[in-house]
């Protein structure tokens, strides 16, 4: 079968999006908001950061660049720095699991929706002027779903501006298209919608029964409802050269995770709707996951990003073992609609690899592989 394609190429060697902050970068946040150290050279500080991210990439030979979200206190950050409508003030609480009570953690939401969400100028756009013409690769750039304001920053403090945390997800979704607008009109050729709320709720029952409480919107409800909406961020018009992404992950903690359990029900409600999007990415770094079955919910078109390159720990994965997992998924999906990279980005947050308990040389080496079994697989 001749496999379409609207990008103007499949990336192999993918990246998601974060990466280790340096520890530099991070005393000079703090000093700058501390009032210690002026804008200007904190700025100098935050461009190199994202130089020597570009730098690492490059060097490891993936085929995609982030600037590595430098510029970000973590992965969403563009709903405080692009948008009215949210104030500093702690709502929903996470809980995050791990291999040992010691990752077991949980985590305020510090953000909460308490007016009317209007966009602003997308911050995308000054992080992709600053890194595409400093890098030969193509520069991609990450948006946070829409339907995270309604599961994750929508509390009591919300009603008065949103009596159905559903109407906020639609506003949200406004937001996010044009942000998507503005991004491909400054010359993106690559968006990545990061959608972690999508994974978790369809996998696990207990996230499901958190949303449940915190939104008081019943899962047979919301389910459908993000579905529709994330999937209907496809039809995005754009120029056959852009690519367009969606990341689905289960929460991406220090060693830590906030849901477990396959893609199937994500595969059936999901997948088949996806047909506006380019490429999708999964997390596959373990068990967690489950099997590769589902990649047959996804249109024959859309490149499968499988995410078998864990950021969470150290351990290098074993090249031929990743060829053998690749091959065992081309039997759910064409191996030409297939791409590797890590399972997620390698900080959501903004830390340091002393603080991701994992070493500066990890990334490097993962990202290493991850271009290494691409070259051996597709060429």
């Amino acid at each position: 079968m001749e496999l379409a394609n609207r990008g103007p190429t499949i990336y192999r060697a993918e990246v998601v999006g974060s990466m280790l902050r340096p520890p530099e970068l991070v005393a000079a946040r703090a000093e700058m908001r501390a009032g210690e150290l002026a804008m200007d050279r904190y700025r100098a500080v935050e461009d190199r950061a994202v130089d020597e991210a570009l730098r690492i990439q490059e060097e490891a030979g993936v085929d995609v660049a982030t600037d590595g979200e430098m510029r970000r206190d973590i992965f969403f950050d563009f709903f405080v720095s692009g948008m009215t409508g949210l104030e500093m003030v702690g709502g929903q609480t996470v809980r995050f699991h791990g291999r040992d009570e010691a990752a077991e953690m949980e985590v305020e939401v510090p953000f909460s929706v308490t007016g009317k969400v209007n966009a602003r100028t997308c911050p995308g756009v000054a992080e992709l002027q600053y890194a595409q013409p400093r890098s030969r690769l193509p520069v991609k750039v990450t948006v946070p779903s829409p339907m995270l304001l309604a599961l994750g920053f929508w509390n009591e403090r919300s009603r008065a501006a949103y009596p159905d945390p559903l109407e906020l997800a639609h506003d949200g979704v406004t937001a996010v298209r044009g942000w998507i607008a503005e991004l491909i009109e400054a010359g993106c050729k690559y968006v990545q919608i990061d959608a972690p709320d999508l994974a978790e709720a369809y996998a696990d029952a207990g996230v499901r029964d958190i949303f449940e409480r915190d939104s008081g919107i019943p899962a047979e409800q919301f389910l459908p409802a993000a579905a529709e909406l994330i999937a209907g961020l496809g039809d995005i018009e754009r120029p056959d050269d852009v690519t367009l992404g969606l990341h689905v992950c289960k929460g991406n903690g220090t060693q830590s995770w906030l849901a477990e359990g396959g893609y199937n029900a994500l595969a059936r409600a999901v997948f088949p709707r996806v047909g506006g999007f380019d490429v999708v990415h999964m997390e596959y770094d373990d068990d967690r996951s489950g099997g590769f079955e589902p990649l047959r919910e996804l249109p024959d078109h859309v490149t499968a990003a499988l995410g078998l390159v864990s950021t969470k720990w150290t351990e290098l994965e074993d090249a031929d073992a990743l060829r053998r997992r690749i091959e065992d998924a081309a039997r759910f999906h064409p191996l030409e609609r297939l791409a590797i990279g890590p399972q997620c980005g390698f900080a959501s947050a903004s830390e340091t690899a002393v603080q991701r308990k994992v070493t500066a040389q990890t990334q490097i080496d993962k990202l290493r592989l991850v271009a290494e079994v691409a070259r051996s697989v597709w060429g």
